[in-house]
């Protein structure tokens, strides 16, 4: 039955997004089976990036900045993808939820930080903040299919752009063709790759393409931060 399911994913993603994608995601899949391997798709979009208008109305949605006391009683009912813990340490680093609300339910929102983030539990991202940084996107189930996700982001960047920031950074993998059709449709355009590799042993190694330099954006292992294992970072050239 796996073996089954996974033809079938493939068939699928030939038929989408060709064989070219579908042999770099099984080159991933089969790097990831000995050690920790990712490349991340840097990239940004500003306001006048955004062909379709529709990306900026959400009828029938409360959509807006919210704080953290707010957010913190979808912590408990495990169906959100929060935390208290992650709510905590969100509001200590500065970084800012735009969601969309129907109602007193939450159907969607991301994360937006002018400071360097973690990407998970070994790697931090570093950015030029002239851009803010967008991350942790989330749609509830029930709310999928209706691009809520393309409509906070393109609202939480026209509050941004007013502020004075250039506009959204963010990265999505390299293999997750969904994603990727997704935000390029909306506008987001790719700057540069960073690579990520984390062996059994613990060292940790990056890299940043060129065209990463402009951005400021590169990778660095907290486990360095923290005094744990190695870490071999590659400059930008």
């Amino acid at each position: 039955m796996k073996t089954r399911k996974a033809f079938d994913r493939i068939r699928e993603n030939i038929s989408k997004y060709g064989v070219g994608a579908v042999l770099h995601d099984l080159e991933c899949r089969l790097a990831n089976q000995w050690v920790q391997f990712q490349v991340l798709k840097g990239m940004t979009v500003q306001l006048q990036d955004v062909t379709d208008p529709g990306f900026f109305e959400a009828p029938g949605f409360d959509a807006r900045f919210v704080g953290e006391d707010e957010l913190a009683r979808f912590a408990h009912d495990g169906t959100h993808d929060i935390s208290l813990d992650f709510l905590r340490k969100a509001r200590a680093r500065g970084d800012r939820c735009y969601a969309l609300f129907d109602g007193e339910a939450l159907a969607a929102y991301g994360w937006y930080s002018d400071l360097p983030t973690p990407i998970d539990e070994h790697f931090v991202l570093h950015f030029d903040r002239a851009w803010t940084y967008m991350y942790k996107g989330y749609t509830a189930p029930a709310y999928r299919g209706k691009r809520l996700h393309a409509v906070g982001m393109c609202r939480a960047l026209r509050a941004i752009a007013g502020e004075g920031k250039k506009g959204l950074i963010s990265w999505v993998f390299s293999n997750n063709f969904a994603s990727m059709h997704s935000v390029m449709r909306m506008g987001y355009r790719v700057f540069g790759d960073v690579y990520l590799l984390r062996t059994a042993g613990g060292r940790s190694f990056t890299y940043a393409t060129h065209g990463c330099r402009e951005y400021g954006f590169w990778v660095e292992s907290l486990d360095t931060a923290l005094g744990v294992g190695s870490k071999k970072q590659m400059s930008l050239p």
